[in-house]
């Protein structure tokens, strides 16, 4: 018995170019029409502006982390210890979602000494942040509690620099 028959052939010919034509297709579809996210994660800092209740000091900065379309980040003192940047770059207590270029963020604020003070034992203030990413600037409102939100402008942080230790 020949496995290299006529009809044999001809089966395996047409499956394997039936794949190849498919993988074509697929690849080119992907190339046009599916593009990854831009890259926004980084330090930003947001300087000392008419920011609302405990978030009111010299700078804030804003750590964001990406994996794809998702974020996570922390809002830190812009005077942050190397140890306090590492424990919210493994805790984030923020995290949101990147869609259409627009980010958006939502948790609690626990690296803000001030903050501690101005809730009960145990609780947390909650902040919603929402914004563009403009080249290295990151335009946006960030509303603490049930505060009406405000207007924020951050600078994203050279890569070379770090934190003070």
């Amino acid at each position: 018995m020949s496995h290299f028959n006529l009809k044999s052939l001809t089966f395996y010919g047409t499956a394997i170019s039936s794949v190849v034509i498919l993988f074509k297709v697929v690849t080119a579809y992907g190339n046009t029409n599916l593009k990854a996210p831009a890259s926004m994660g980084g330090s930003y800092r947001i300087g000392s502006q008419n920011l609302p209740g405990c978030l009111q000091s010299d700078a804030l900065v804003l750590d964001i982390q990406q994996s794809g379309i998702y974020l996570f980040g922390s809002l830190l003192p812009g005077d942050a210890k190397v140890e306090q940047v590492t424990s919210a770059k493994k805790k984030p207590t923020l995290s949101g979602q990147l869609i259409n270029q627009q980010l958006s963020l939502e948790g609690s604020v626990t690296s803000i000494s001030r903050c501690h003070s101005a809730v009960g034992a145990g609780e947390h203030n909650r902040v919603k942040i929402q914004g563009v990413v403009q080249g290295k600037t990151l335009v946006g409102q960030i509303q603490l509690n049930s505060t009406p939100a405000l207007e924020f402008r951050a600078e994203r942080k050279g890569e070379g620099r770090g934190m003070r230790d």
